[in-house]
């Protein structure tokens, strides 16, 4: 009876000791890791999409052609600009331009020749929480004094369309107001072709050049 109590007891100790060995081999559970947080979502103008711009700056403008002579004709004066558009997504906006510059046919010649651009443009931000901006464009440029008496008039049509194309860089203050500040500079080209101003001053061939630095107030 002792023997088998003793056996027992050895069985028992055995069954014990593998339990024990079992619970200490035995891998830890992993405890499941947290869902990774949602990226944050780009701040979105509280504004409309819709915008205008109205600019006023300085402008300087080269008449280039074969009778022009290698300098071509320089002036200078002011310059006009209102753009309208939308913003199509956080860094590509679509607009309308309606920009005013002047230029000149003969050299030393007090009167001006008014350019009117009238373009569509596409404006591209590199960076949705920088001022900083490009654009392009192309469109029509009217050639003639059409809101002032001062100047010389085109003979024949009054005016003379042509082909021109725009390109630019500037800088939104305050990019997210309703109200901001922008300040941009912009080289606009415009092909003339033949432009006759009275029966003794004609030129053909002619491509204008026209550099304007402006100051704008953006309204969202």
């Amino acid at each position: 009876m002792k023997r088998a109590v003793e056996t027992i007891a050895a069985l028992l100790m055995i069954v014990l000791a593998g339990r024990v060995a079992g619970a200490q081999t035995a891998p830890a559970p992993v405890a499941e890791s947290a869902p990774a947080p949602a990226p944050p979502k780009p701040a979105t103008s509280p504004h409309s999409r819709y915008w205008v711009v109205g600019g006023a700056g300085f402008g300087a403008a080269r008449t280039g052609c074969p009778d022009c002579g290698e300098e071509g004709v320089s002036s200078n004066g002011r310059s006009l600009l209102v753009d309208f558009g939308f913003r199509a997504t956080p860094r590509l906006d679509f607009g309308l331009e309606v920009a005013y510059g002047s230029s000149k046919l003969v050299d030393n010649d007090d009167d001006p020749i008014l350019t009117t651009f009238v373009m569509g443009v596409v404006q591209v931000r590199p960076w949705d929480t920088r001022g900083f901006f490009f654009k392009t464009g192309m469109g029509t440029g009217v050639v003639g004094n059409l809101y002032v008496p001062n100047g010389p008039v085109l003979d024949g049509p009054i005016t003379t369309n042509t082909l021109a194309l725009v390109y630019g860089a500037g800088w939104v203050f305050r990019r997210e107001e309703r109200f901001a500040l922008q300040v941009h500079g912009t080289h606009h080209i415009a092909a003339l072709g033949e432009v006759t101003i009275d029966a003794n001053t004609s030129r053909k061939n002619v491509l204008n050049n026209y550099w304007n630095v402006m100051v704008g107030i953006v309204f969202r």
